[in-house]
């Protein structure tokens, strides 16, 4: 890190021309991850469990440039994404949120209104009000399935009574909104619900938190937690730290409620203690190999993401300014070009770690980080 600030114009323009030349090569496509050292897409046909993301960064595109080739690509992958989502998922609330309220923030066009909506009544519906959980449900995330579900693969429970860490921000964010713009309490409850049950599965005593809790389908009774993306049961993974760190952000946000800033702070505090001096994780804060493992930049883009988003108060004060820091690291130290002999692409988050137990994207571009850092740049510039 250095001591010059990061000019968010500048960022914002790179990653904005990131999405350009991504669009480029996917057209109709999805992208998905990307090896920086090809610079080169995998995609899916449908957008698989983030394809909302995409949908939004080419709207702030458009929003940034005023250039028409991303309107019309918003449209039409939102009708894909509309019509392949599966919708007992924790993701459809927040695709729906992505393509629908976020599209509506920029378009103005009742349609894309209705799709979060429709997005908040679907977390509704999954609601286990046993478990008090959305839980993680029936897609099939695109990857190496056996590293995707729970320690004995194919053989692992359900999706349909299998929570998990990153649900509060994934499921719960199109809720607050449905509730704001529908004055309808089911949204606002259902919300709340769930992350006071966050707060008993997922954050252990020193801040840390677990991937998953499973529970009985007929009475919602914790059964075990486990970790399928961490090194071990004894370790953290780091994207469902991140996730968890944003997730409580906007509960704090949404309610006021001191329960939700103090699991905030610690689970910060977790991160700030076991992260290196450049702010940027490895893919588990405990791994035993470290520092002979792949950083995460996508653990870091969801910290700030949810820390320099919160309301500057005095309560949180502290919390803004460390993730303003990290966003600092992300664009000096992990931004292309990250010096003046960088060729590459302007606007590549580097290494974003996927799967780190499989080994899979594990030091790539992925299309949620370039996402999250549009945003973050696009509100604070």
């Amino acid at each position: 890190m250095t001591d010059t600030p990061i000019d968010t114009d500048e960022v914002l323009t790179a990653l904005t021309a990131r999405i350009g030349t991504t669009l480029e090569q996917t057209g109709s496509e999805f992208p998905y991850v990307a090896d920086p050292a090809t610079e080169l897409w995998e995609t899916t046909s449908d957008g698989n469990w983030c394809g909302g993301h995409w949908v939004h960064a080419l709207w702030l595109a458009y929003d940034h440039t005023g250039e028409e080739r991303f309107a019309d690509a918003a449209r039409e992958h939102t009708d894909i994404v509309v019509d392949s989502m599966v919708r007992p998922s924790m993701f459809c609330g927040m695709n729906f949120h992505y393509a629908g309220f976020r599209a509506y923030d920029i378009t103005g066009e009742d349609r894309y209104r209705d799709l979060g909506i429709e997005g908040a009544d679907e977390m509704v519906s999954y609601y286990h009000h046993g478990a008090r959980q959305i839980a993680l449900g029936t897609l099939e995330i695109d990857g190496p399935s056996s590293e995707f579900r729970g320690p004995e693969s194919d053989e692992g429970p359900s999706g349909d009574s299998l929570g998990a860490v990153d649900a509060i921000y994934t499921s719960l964010p199109v809720l607050w909104r449905a509730y704001r713009e529908t004055g309808d309490p089911i949204y606002r409850d259902t919300a709340i619900s769930h992350a006071d049950r966050h707060l008993d599965w997922y954050i252990r005593e020193d801040g840390s938190t677990w991937h998953h809790a499973e529970f009985d389908l007929e009475t919602g009774e914790l059964r075990r937690q486990y970790n399928e993306l961490a090194y071990s049961d004894e370790t953290c993974w780091a994207r469902g730290q991140g996730w968890c760190i944003a997730g409580l952000a906007r509960a704090y946000e949404e309610t006021g409620a001191e329960r939700y800033l103090d699991a905030l702070e610690h689970t910060t505090a977790y991160y700030r203690d076991h992260v290196p001096d450049d702010l940027v994780p490895f893919w588990d804060f405990e791994h035993p190999d470290r520092p002979n493992i792949p950083r995460d930049t996508s653990c870091a883009v969801l910290t700030a993401y949810g820390l320099t988003r919160l309301s500057e108060t005095p309560e949180t004060a502290d919390l803004r300014s460390f993730g303003e820091d990290v966003l600092e690291s992300l664009s000096q130290n992990y931004l292309t070009p990250v010096d003046a002999d960088d060729e590459r692409h302007p606007g590549i988050v580097l290494e974003g770690c996927f799967n780190g137990p499989s080994g899979y994207a594990d030091r790539h571009e992925l299309v949620w980080s370039l996402y999250y850092m549009t945003s973050m740049t696009h509100a604070v510039r």
